[in-house]
This record gives structure tokens, sequence and C-alpha cells, in this order.
């Protein structure tokens, strides 16, 4: 699974051309809310590229990498319908970030090719099916059903309005290398697509987005990270943590506004440490807004928003311990939300943002202090996320940023206790982890000066808490801190 954080990886790093300020707040828009609106759809040529995405993966595990679960045959597809769906052993970033990205491709495939968003979803589910029926000898993943699909959902519909910001069909020469290669890191179906149709060379007297004139915010930071278990503060690991903060569109301009108009997107990078090159990935989109409130320069937002969260760590090499310090995840939620924003004046310089979410978790995982089933550290389950964020400014200069999520996540399918480990195959278990329930906090404060309207300093501290009931083991509860100096600029 490699193959998939690399490509996710080159698509992360390139995002770091698009960013803005902390507290935005845009006064124009005009672009078009929808593709399927005048790009001609092709349905049967998206279907047909889920399809060879899918064999060509295949081939890369079969005869590339000769992958036991790649050699399938009538009978293996036949065992996959007879034993029906199960829950998986794969590890944490291959079930819940690889997948998610895999899925993503399949919903791009649809994008661009004319389909609108809520006609692209089919095609993400659609290709997980497949996947998991037929390319694989192992039972179809009920986990790997929902990321795909619903992770793919989101991180596709971030990455297609995310490429478009690069196309220029007026360009030529390395100018239009440039843009075409970012476009291709970004959306590789839509690249594709663009090379199928001729529009990758192409001149025309417009630019050839779907969309136009979308306000965009971005900001990357880069500093040391020190990250340290509450306990034992003096053994901890340090890194060079890279983050990256996209605000795309105006939740605020609008009565209401169709899905991903308005999106914001997180993502942070480890490295030279023990620490997961990708440790962290948060993003919100709303599915649907409205505007109710407005009165001078505060405004009141509305709206149903789906989420992905997700966040990895691993221990540090010197550790007397067996557990990761925190691992969580939110790869198919989705919920109701408010977003509130005052804008500073001439006699109030102070600027004031805030977002709350209620969300229903349909797949979200934690790390176990007990289970571990092949690659499998972490308990898989359902339950539901409250959020809250909010941010102060004064003068358009110094700011405090105070976030807050709590993850309350149940693993219901447990197994027996008293079972034998050495008389059965742990991947044939079945099970969604240790029966129980997670608490899971991660608090964040973040201290900025705006340097000249574009450089900022970053002062930040985390929180990681954990509160785990297992019903047939010791309940277990642990902490988790990191502490961050970064220097970050707008882009």
């Amino acid at each position: 699974m490699k193959r998939y954080l690399l490509s996710g990886l080159l698509f992360f790093i390139s995002v770091q051309w698009l960013w803005g300020q902390h507290f935005p707040r845009m006064k124009s828009r005009n672009y078009v809310s929808d593709s399927a609106l005048f790009v001609p759809r092709h349905p049967w040529r998206a279907a047909g590229e889920v399809f060879g995405l899918n064999m060509a993966v295949w081939a890369f595990d079969r005869y590339a990498m000769n992958e036991d679960f790649a050699h399938i045959n009538w009978n293996t597809i036949k065992s996959n319908f007879r034993k029906g769906p199960v829950w998986d052993t794969d590890k944490f970033s291959t079930n819940l970030f690889s997948h998610p990205y895999h899925g993503s491709l399949y919903f791009n495939a649809a994008r661009s090719n004319g389909l609108n968003f809520w006609q692209s979803i089919p095609f993400s589910a659609g290709g997980s099916l497949m996947w998991e029926f037929f390319m694989e000898n192992e039972p179809p993943s009920i986990n790997d059903m929902l990321a795909t699909t619903f992770g793919g959902v989101e991180l596709g519909e971030i990455t297609y309005r995310l490429s478009d910001l690069f196309i220029d069909n007026r360009t030529s020469g390395m100018e239009r290398v440039g843009r075409e290669v970012l476009t291709g890191v970004l959306s590789p179906v839509r690249a594709l697509n663009r090379i199928i149709t001729g529009e990758a060379w192409r001149r025309s007297p417009s630019k050839g987005r779907t969309y136009s004139s979308v306000p965009i915010n971005f900001i990357v930071s880069m500093g040391p990270r020190f990250l340290a278990e509450q306990e034992n503060s003096k053994n901890g690991t340090t890194s060079l943590n890279i983050n990256f903060r996209l605000d795309y569109g105006d939740p605020f301009y609008d009565e209401f506004y169709s899905p991903y108009e308005w999106f914001q997107f997180r993502f942070g990078m480890d490295l030279f440490s023990a620490q997961p090159v990708i440790s962290q990935v948060n993003a919100v989109g709303a599915l649907w807004g409205k505007r109710v409130w407005n009165k001078g320069p505060r405004a009141l937002t509305v709206g149903v928003f789906q989420h992905f969260d997700y966040y990895d760590s691993e221990l540090r090499s010197n550790s007397d311990k067996e557990v990761a310090p925190y691992r969580i995840s939110e790869a198919a939620a989705i919920g109701g939300g408010l977003i509130y924003y005052k804008e500073s004046t001439p006699d109030d310089k102070v600027d004031v943002f805030t977002e709350f979410y209620a969300t229903g978790v349909a797949l979200g995982a934690s790390v176990s202090d007990y289970l571990k089933l092949a690659e499998r550290d972490y308990n898989l389950g359902s339950g539901y996320s409250v959020k809250a964020y909010t941010g102060l400014s004064y003068n358009k200069r110094w700011g405090l940023l105070l976030d807050i999520e709590n993850y309350h996540l149940f693993t219901w399918k447990g197994y027996d206790p008293d079972i034998n480990w050495n008389e059965i195959d742990p991947t044939t278990l079945n099970v969604q982890g240790d029966t129980g329930h997670a608490r899971l906090t991660v608090f964040s404060a973040k201290l900025f000066y705006l340097i000249k309207n574009r450089w900022s300093i970053i002062l930040s501290n985390r929180y990681f808490s954990r509160r785990t009931h297992y019903k047939y083991y010791d309940d277990i509860e642990s902490s988790t801190y990191d502490v961050m100096l970064s220097v970050g600029v707008r882009i």
C-alpha cells in the first residue's frame, strides 16, 4: 500500500501553491456551482476508467509485487460472495488513509467526466465494491467499503476543486506544462481525461476551469515539533513538522450553497523522526448551508457538513511501551454545524471566528491496548463527535486559536476473551476489536503574530487524551502532548 501513501504525499505537498490568512471574510465570488451544467457527461467513460484503475492496480500487485492477495480466480470470487463482508486486519494507515485516497480516484473519474457531486458518489462506491469482491482473494472488507466510499467522496471533491485552480488553457510552453503536471498530481484521473480529450495542450481564449474566482486562503508553516507522553515528558521525540491549512470559498456570501463550495483542509507531516510521515489530516466540507443571520459585521451560517479526520503516531525507538501514543480516525462522518464570524471595524479591531459541529460517525478508529490482529493494533467502531473551533485576532496582527475535538467511538463486535489464539487464524476472526468504547479528546491552543501581512510566527500546543473502557479488560487512560514553534507564510 506504499504506492497510495506516496501518491497522497505528492498531492498534499503540491497544495502549498495556494493559501491566505487566518480570518478570511471574502467579499466577492463568481463561480459556477456545478460542472454538470456545462461539461458534457460521459458516465460510461468514467465507469471504464474506474474498471481500468482497478485492473491496473491489481496487475501491479499481482505481477510486479507478487502479493498473495492478488492471486485471484473464479473460485476466489465465488468464495468472496459466499463468505460476505468482514472486518479486516490491515494497518491503520492503509485502512484509514490509503483507501480513502484510492476512493478519491474513483470519484474523480466521474467528476472529470462531467458528472456532478451527487452523481459521482456511486462511482466511488462501485469501484470499492468491485475491488473488494473481485480483485482480492480475501473476503470483502466492511471498513474498506465505508472508508473508500465516504472518505473517497470528501478527498475526491477537495482534490477536484484544487486541481481546477491550476488549469489555464490560455497558457503555453513551460507554464502550461507546469500547470498540467500540478493538475495531475492533485487529480491524476482528471489529468488523464485532459490528455484523452486533448485539453492538456489545446489553447483557448478562456481558462477552461469548472469554477472561476474562488477565494482561496493558504498558509504553510514549518518548525520543530516535540511530542511526549504526559507522564514521561523528558523522553519524547523531536521532528520537523510541516503543516498546511487551506480555506476554500466563503460560507457567508450567499444564502445557500451546493456541496463543497466551502471547505477547510488541514494536513500535517513529520520528517526526520520515528513519527509517521503523514501524521494529521483534517477536512470539513459543506454539503449544504444557509446564512441565517447577518447584522453589520456579524454573520451566522448553519449547514450540513461532511468530516474526515486522521491522527497517527508511533512509539519512540527507546520506548518501554507497546502501544502507540494515539491513533484517531473519523473516516465516514456527517452532521450539522454552525459558523459565526465578526469582522473588525475601525472602532473595534477584533476579528472573531467560531465553528461548532455535532457529527455522527459511521466509521471511526482508535488505538487499542490489547488487540493485535495481524497488522491491526486499533479498534474500529462507530459513534459521534463534537468539535468547537474559535479564533480571535487583534489589529490583523496578533491572534489566538483554540480548538477542541471530542470523539466517542463504540466497538460493538468484539471477540471472546477466553479465545485460544494458538488454535485460530487471527485474520479470520472478523471483529471490530475489543468490546467497549473510547473517549478521545484533542485540545489545541495556538498563538501567532502576523508580520507584514504574509509571514507569521506560530507557537502551538496540543493535548491528546484517551479514556478507553473495555468490557473484559482493565480500563486505560493515557495522555500525550506536543509543542511546536513554526514560521508560517501565506502563499
